[in-house]
C-alpha cells in the first residue's frame, strides 16, 4: 500500500511538468479545469444560507479573540479569590504558548483534512477549555483551561478563514474576509471593557461562560449549513510513515520547545527575571539552535514541510507575512496600553477606558466593510494596505503627543484614526493567499500569516514592557526621587493616584503620575516604527486582482509549471 500511494505522489508533478513543458497540452486540459471551476462556483452557497454562515463564522472568532484579553481586567478578581499572585503571568502564557505554538501544525492539518470537521474539532477543543476555566476551583485547574482553550483558538481562527475560500469564489471573499477581520479587530478592542461590566456586575466566570452560547450557535451553522466537497488526496489511506512526512511531525515537534523557549524568554526577560539571569540566556541559547535545527529540517522537508520553499519564493507570501507582523504588532500595543493611559492620565476605571475605547472601535466597525466593499470594486487589496499602513502611522504619531491634560478631540482623533488604519489594511494581507494560492497551498499561506500575527503580539507586548519599565524607573529618579519604584509600579496602573494619595503629598503624586505618561512615549514609538514598517510590506505586495477564479487559477497554475513562455500563458488563460 505504501508503495503504491508514494508512486502516485511521485507521478503527479510530473503530469503537472508536463503541462507547463508544452503549450498544446496544456491547452488541450485548460477547458476541463475550467468547467469544473464553474461547476463549483454554482455549488457556492447564496442568500441566507450564506449569511448564516458568515454570522457563525463572525461568533466563533468573536469567542476565540475575547478569550486572548478579556481576562486583563478580571485578574485582581481572580488573584485574591484563588490567592494566587504569583500565578498573574501565567494566566496569558499558557494561552500565548498553545496558541502560537500550534498555529503552523494547524495550516498543516487543514492543509490534509476536511476544514469543516477539523473547525468543528477546534471549536470543541476552545469550549472544553472555556468550561474549565469558568468552572475552575484553583489557579491551576484555571492555567490548565487557558492552555486549552489557546490551543482550539487558533484552530478556529485559521478554520474561519478557510472556510470562507471554500464558501465562495475569490472575487466575494473580500467582504466576508472584512467581517471576519472587523470581529477580530472590533473584539480585541472591546473585549477589557467587556470583561470589567462582567467581572464588576455578575462575576468574572462569565468572562468564559460566555464563550458556551456563542460557540453553540457556530457548531449548529457550521454542522448544518457548511458543506465542503472532499478534495482528492484527503482521507486516503497512508501508512505511518507518509502520515508523519505529509504532516511534518519532526519539523513540528522542533518547533514546538523552540516557540516555548523563546516565548517564556520574553515573557520572563525584564519582569520576573533579569535579562541577563542564567534563566533568560539559557531559553534565549536553546531557541537559537532549535530554531537553526528546525530549519535545516524543513530545508530538506521540500513540499511536505510546514512551511514549503515555494511559498518563502513568492514575493507576496513574504510581504503579507512581514505586513501582519508590524499592522498587528501595533495593534497589541495599542490596544494595551492606551487604556493604561486613560487610567493613568485622566484616573479613569477599567470600565471608563473601555469606553473611551469605543472610537477605535467604531472606526473599525466603519471601515472593515467599506474596504471589504473597494476591495471588491475594485479588484485590488493593496491600495488599503497601502492607507492602513500610513493612517496607523499618523495615528501612532499623535500618540506621542499624549500628556496629562490632553484635551478629548486629541485622543479621539488619535484613535479614531487608529481604527480607521486598522480598518483599512488589517484584514487585506489574509486576501493575499486565497487571492494567490489553490488547493492546500491556501491553508499553509493562511497559517504562516496567522502565525505572524500571534507572534507578533507576544513579541512586542514583551518588549514594550520592558521598555516602559526601564523608563518609568528612570522618571521617577528624576521627577519623584522619594517615591519607591517598586512599590510604584506593583501598584499598577487602576487607582495609581488614590494609592499614591495615601503615601506621599499631592506635588509628589504629580509627578508620579507625569513619570508615567512620559515612560509611554517610547511605547507610542514602537507602534510608529511598527505602522511605518509595515508600509514596506504593503509596497511589496504585488498587485494581483481578485475578481474572475478563471484569471487566478491560470495564473497559479503557471507559476507551479513555471511557464514563462508569453503566447502559452495568453492560451492558457483562455
Amino acid at each position: 500500500m505504501a508503495t503504491e500511494n508514494e508512486t502516485a505522489v511521485a507521478e503527479l508533478p510530473t503530469e503537472k511538468d508536463g503541462q507547463g513543458a508544452a503549450s498544446a497540452p496544456a491547452a488541450s486540459l485548460e477547458p476541463p479545469s475550467t468547467d469544473s471551476k464553474m461547476e463549483n462556483e454554482q455549488s457556492y452557497p447564496t442568500g441566507v444560507r450564506l449569511f448564516m454562515i458568515g454570522f457563525g463564522l463572525c461568533l466563533a472568532v468573536i469567542c476565540s479573540n475575547l478569550d486572548r484579553s478579556i481576562l486583563g481586567v478580571a485578574t485582581p478578581q481572580i488573584t485574591t479569590e484563588f490567592n494566587s499572585l504569583g500565578d498573574i503571568g501565567w494566566y496569558g502564557s499558557a494561552y500565548l504558548l498553545t496558541s502560537c505554538c500550534s498555529q503552523m501544525f494547524f495550516g498543516k492539518v487543514y492543509a490534509h483534512f476536511n476544514a469543516k470537521w477539523i473547525f468543528l474539532s477546534a471549536l470543541a477543543i476552545f469550549e472544553i477549555g472555556s468550561i474549565l476555566c469558568a468552572a475552575a476551583p484553583d489557579s491551576d485547574y484555571l492555567i490548565v483551561g487557558r492552555a486549552v482553550a489557546g490551543l482550539g483558538a487558533t484552530g478556529i481562527s485559521t478554520g474561519a478563514l478557510l472556510i470562507i475560500s471554500r464558501s465562495m469564489p475569490v472575487s466575494r471573499r473580500p467582504k466576508y474576509t472584512a467581517m471576519i477581520g472587523a470581529a477580530m479587530g472590533v473584539t480585541l478592542v472591546i473585549a477589557p471593557f467587556l470583561g470589567g461590566v462582567l467581572t464588576d456586575r455578575v462575576t468574572w466566570r462569565w468572562c468564559f461562560w460566555i464563550n458556551l452560547p456563542l460557540g453553540g450557535v457556530t457548531l449548529l451553522i457550521t454542522l448544518f449549513l457548511v458543506h465542503i466537497p472532499q478534495e482528492s488526496g484527503q482521507n486516503e489511506a497512508v501508512s505511518w510513515s507518509q502520515f508523519a512526512q505529509k504532516m511534518d511531525l519532526v519539523g513540528n515537534t522542533i518547533l514546538l520547545p523552540c516557540l516555548v523557549c523563546l516565548l517564556l524568554a520574553l515573557q520572563w526577560g525584564g519582569t520576573t527575571y533579569a535579562w541577563n539571569s542564567w534563566r533568560c540566556i539559557l531559553l534565549l541559547c536553546i531557541f537559537a539552535v532549535l530554531f537553526l535545527v528546525w530549519a535545516y529540517a524543513e530545508a530538506r522537508g521540500g513540499d511536505n514541510s510546514t512551511v514549503p520553499r515555494r511559498l518563502l519564493k513568492m514575493r507576496s507570501i513574504l510581504a503579507a507575512t512581514w505586513f501582519a507582523f508590524c499592522l498587528f504588532g501595533m495593534l497589541f500595543v495599542q490596544t494595551y496600553y492606551v487604556p493604561v493611559y486613560f487610567q493613568v492620565a485622566a484616573g479613569d476605571s477599567a470600565y471608563q477606558a473601555g469606553i473611551k475605547m469605543l472610537a477605535t472601535t467604531a472606526a473599525m466597525t466603519v471601515f472593515f466593510p467599506i474596504t471589504g466593499v473597494l476591495t471588491t470594486a475594485t479588484g485590488y487589496y493593496v491600495p488599503s494596505m497601502i492607507a492602513g499602513s500610513v493612517v496607523s502611522a499618523v495615528a501612532s504619531g499623535l500618540m506621542i503627543r499624549f500628556g496629562v491634560n490632553t484635551s478629548t478631540a486629541s485622543w479621539a482623533v488619535a484613535l479614531v484614526l487608529a481604527g480607521m488604519g486598522f480598518g483599512l489594511g488589517g484584514q487585506q494581507c489574509m486576501m493575499v493567499p486565497q487571492t494567490i494560492l489553490e488547493g492546500d497551498d491556501i491553508a499553509l499561506g493562511t497559517s504562516v500569516i496567522m502565525f505572524a500575527e500571534t507572534l507578533s503580539g507576544s513579541v512586542f507586548l514583551a518588549v514594550c514592557e520592558n521598555v516602559f519599565e526601564t523608563r518609568l524607573i528612570r522618571e521617577l529618579e528624576f521627577r519623584a526621587p522619594n517615591a519607591d519604584p517598586a512599590y510604584v509600579i506593583a501598584s499598577g496602573a487602576s487607582g495609581l493616584r488614590a494609592a499614591m494619595s495615601q503615601l506621599y503629598d499631592v506635588q509628589t503624586v504629580d509627578n508620579i503620575i507625569e513619570s508615567f505618561v512620559a515612560a509611554l512615549q517610547p511605547v507610542w514609538t514602537v507602534a510608529v516604527v511598527l505602522a511605518a514598517l509595515s508600509v514596506l510590506g504593503s509596497l511589496a505586495t504585488e498587485w494581483v486582482s481578485v475578481k474572475g477564479n478563471d484569471r487566478k487559477d491560470g495564473m497559479v497554475k503557471q507559476d507551479k509549471s513555471s511557464v514563462e513562455d508569453g503566447p502559452s500563458n495568453e492560451t492558457a488563460a483562455a
